[in-house]
């Protein structure tokens, strides 16, 4: 009997270890508004499988709570996301299921809807946890670097 459930928990930690998820770090800016956000792009592989994932965080002070962001993103919205931030011109605003891109004055806001604030804080006191949705502001010059390294890593898909 303690041979076959020795058996068993080999085979069922074999059988673990070979669903392994690797995440790829595939780019990292820093928004330009007054409460500094880190947006981090990643690559999400599991066996056939390849997502994205949108991560964002802003800076504690004295004004600002400390949020992070989590969003999946599919290999579709990722390149709904690109052609959106590639066909912005000065003054448009682009709106999507999934996304908002206003262009105003060299400087771009993204808004990425159906996202909630994953920081476990409150707002004030006595009420609600935070749920802010994640919008950050980037300049016009960090497009083309932005589109050609998530470009690169959707044709190694």
């Amino acid at each position: 009997m303690k041979i076959i459930l020795l058996l068993i928990t080999f085979f069922s930690s074999i059988l673990l270890h070979s669903q392994s998820v690797t995440i790829k770090n595939i780019l990292s800016i820093n928004t330009f508004e007054r409460n500094v956000k880190e947006v981090l792009f990643q690559k999400k592989t599991s066996d056939n499988n390849s997502n994205f994932v949108l991560k964002a965080e802003n800076r504690s002070s004295k004004d600002f709570t400390k949020c992070k962001w989590i969003s999946l993103l599919s290999k579709e919205q990722l390149i709904d996301f690109l052609s959106m931030l590639e066909n912005s011109e000065s003054g448009s605003s682009l709106d999507s299921p999934l996304f908002t891109v206003v262009y105003k004055k060299k400087k771009i806001k993204i808004q990425i809807k159906s996202t909630k604030c994953t920081g476990d804080h409150k707002t004030h006191y006595f009420q609600k946890t935070c749920n802010r949705e994640l919008s950050f502001v980037i300049l016009a010059s960090q497009i083309s670097k932005i589109v050609s390294e998530l470009r690169k890593e959707l044709q190694n898909i």
